[in-house]
């Protein structure tokens, strides 16, 4: 294994998560309870940055479509979530036409996210090394 040193672990307080790359790619980093991992920081629905999403536990969910996955395993635990709920009541002041076509859109637009397939993410193995965050970007096989 090829480790890299992305960060100290004053970089990455418990709870966060940190975008870093190495090379061609991009990983987040995270800790949970001074445990760190690393996932790939591409959400494998739509390529949002998971490091810009959300943390509970050893879950990170996506900030665009709310994809879930374990930090763990990589593995796509929910999501993506394509909601349409609440946007009639943007556009009240709107002619109903306008409305319509509107809903209609987002409507399409939401079939057509559903086809999309979200895919497992890749996972890194981590070590720390004194107060240093090391990473092999080579992954898990």
């Amino acid at each position: 294994m090829s480790f890299v040193k992305v960060a100290t672990a004053g970089e990455v307080p418990a709870g966060a998560m940190k975008h870093v790359e190495i090379g061609e790619t991009e990983i987040c980093v995270v800790n949970v309870n001074g445990t760190f991992y690393a996932i790939g920081d591409r959400c494998g629905h739509e390529n949002a940055r998971l490091s810009r999403g959300s943390l509970t536990g050893t879950i990170v969910t996506c900030p665009m479509h709310a994809s879930q996955f374990d930090l763990t395993s990589g593995k796509l635990m929910s999501g993506p979530v394509l909601e349409l709920e609440g946007l009639k009541e943007m556009f009240t002041g709107c002619p109903e036409k306008v409305k319509e076509k509107v809903g209609q859109m987002f409507a399409g637009i939401a079939d057509e996210q559903r086809l999309i397939k979200t895919y497992d993410m890749p996972i890194y193995p981590v070590k720390k090394e004194g107060s240093d965050i090391l990473v092999d970007p080579k992954g898990t096989p």
